[in-house]
């Protein structure tokens, strides 16, 4: 039986480390495992998804997100469920401000056993974007591994 239908990863404007952790998901996901998406918490108008998250994914051989565009997190998105991976410890404490108290609500750190969040290399050299992948990805193996073995 799986304990979750949807996952749903979340950043703050879904432009950058939302859409990288989604790819990355959905590249390394089995078939029975559940679907992903990715969200922003502030989206007032969609963006496109930064050109660098497709350039990240594309370079490690990942297919690219399949939205261009950002979407903002809406409860309609969620069921009782759904697990619920921010970024950081800050988003996940708005989405909790916003929402109330949600099930399934976790840092893609705390759910992978990492404790620390996810840094934002917005405006950095090149290599800051490639370390940010590496964690990305990290995180999003051992929360794959992890919900596996919530399967057995």
């Amino acid at each position: 039986m799986r304990l979750y239908d949807k996952l749903i990863f979340v950043c703050t404007s879904n432009t950058l480390l939302s859409p990288i952790a989604e790819g990355i998901y959905c590249a390394k996901a089995e078939s029975f495992m559940p679907e992903a998406i990715s969200r922003g918490l502030v989206v007032l108008f969609e963006e496109p998804i930064s050109p660098k998250v497709n350039m990240l994914l594309s370079r490690h051989d990942i297919a690219p997100v399949e939205h261009p565009q950002s979407i903002q997190f809406v409860k309609e998105d969620v069921t009782e469920n759904t697990l619920i991976l921010t970024m950081t410890f800050p988003e996940k404490v708005q989405l909790m401000e916003e929402f109330g108290e949600m099930d399934n609500l976790y840092t893609l750190g705390e759910f992978a056993g990492i404790e620390t969040d996810v840094p934002d290399p917005y405006g950095a050299e090149e290599e800051a974007y490639e370390r940010c992948f590496e964690e990305i990805y990290e995180r999003v193996d051992m929360t794959i591994i992890r919900m596996e073995d919530d399967l057995e």
